[in-house]
């Protein structure tokens, strides 16, 4: 653990419900995020985030570390508060929207008229098909080493535009290693969370996966929720059959939702298929 007082804390950069997070300028690709004091944190749950993932395999680790802000070091705010050392999104992840240099989040990768109005430019089909499989590796880590996420959404994971984009998940300090406390309370984004009651942990994880896709996949805008009927997936962009089958799947009230693992092989069959049709 690191005492906040041998740290040189910069300028806020920004803070949540959570915390207010901070840079680092002696270690500008790290960010020291402070909880605030009425946020319960389980110290607990803090050491086992930072434990698990100095204990991945060497290939798993490679791919928290170069997708993800997961916690690093716990902190000692010195006042009864804790905080922790994350990695901070690279430049790319970033960008500049009326003077204001912000995080680009996932909502401006299918929100049409807000990306429209940031001056950007939703990714074409490939590219959130790629978006996509580093979504779904990072969930797979997760998944098979005994973690669940939980808050995924637009606001928690950042990308990158051209043609070979890449995905960065934030946020993480909410995720919870199995059989250890959550080190902060459950978190939900509106548009985001699972409306079947009873789907929780990874499974929760795994229709979040789905609506991921359908979201940046075919820029869809619409709520889930217990008003939604029959939701068929698009004609357009073109989506192959294993594909829409893991949507439909995925989505469904009662169903035994595709895992991670089940999307990979099928993202990277459709990536390869619009490679060839030149989408």
């Amino acid at each position: 653990m690191i005492k906040i007082s041998t740290l040189q804390v910069g300028p806020r950069l920004g803070g949540g419900g959570q915390g207010d997070v901070f840079e680092l300028p002696d270690d500008p690709e790290h960010l020291v995020k402070r909880y605030r004091p009425e946020v319960t944190v389980d110290e607990a749950g803090l050491v086992a985030l930072v434990d698990w993932r100095a204990g991945l395999p060497p290939k798993d680790g490679a791919i928290i570390a170069k997708h993800t802000a997961w916690p690093q070091e716990i902190v000692d705010c010195e006042d009864g508060t804790f905080g922790i050392i994350m990695k901070r999104a690279p430049d790319p992840f970033w960008h500049t929207v009326e003077g204001k240099r912000l995080p680009r989040d996932l909502s401006w990768a299918y929100l049409q008229d807000s990306a429209r109005f940031a001056g950007l430019t939703t990714p074409p089909p490939r590219a959130a098909v790629q978006l996509m499989i580093q979504l779904a590796t990072v969930l797979d880590v997760l998944h098979r080493n005994g973690v669940v996420y939980g808050d995924l959404s637009a606001a928690n994971a950042l990308w990158t535009g051209g043609t070979a984009p890449n995905l960065f998940v934030i946020d993480c300090d909410a995720a919870q290693v199995q059989g250890r406390p959550r080190a902060l309370d459950v978190a939900q984004t509106l548009q985001w969370s699972c409306p079947w009651p009873g789907v929780e942990g990874r499974e929760r994880d795994e229709f979040k996966l789905a609506l991921a896709f359908l979201r940046l996949y075919f820029c869809y805008e619409g709520p889930i929720d217990l008003s939604t009927q029959n939701l068929l997936v698009p004609d357009h962009p073109p989506v192959s059959r294993a594909a829409a089958d893991l949507v439909t799947a995925g989505l469904q009230q009662l169903s035994v939702r595709p895992s991670a693992g089940d999307w990979l092989p099928v993202l990277r069959h459709l990536a390869k298929g619009l490679r060839a049709r030149g989408l």
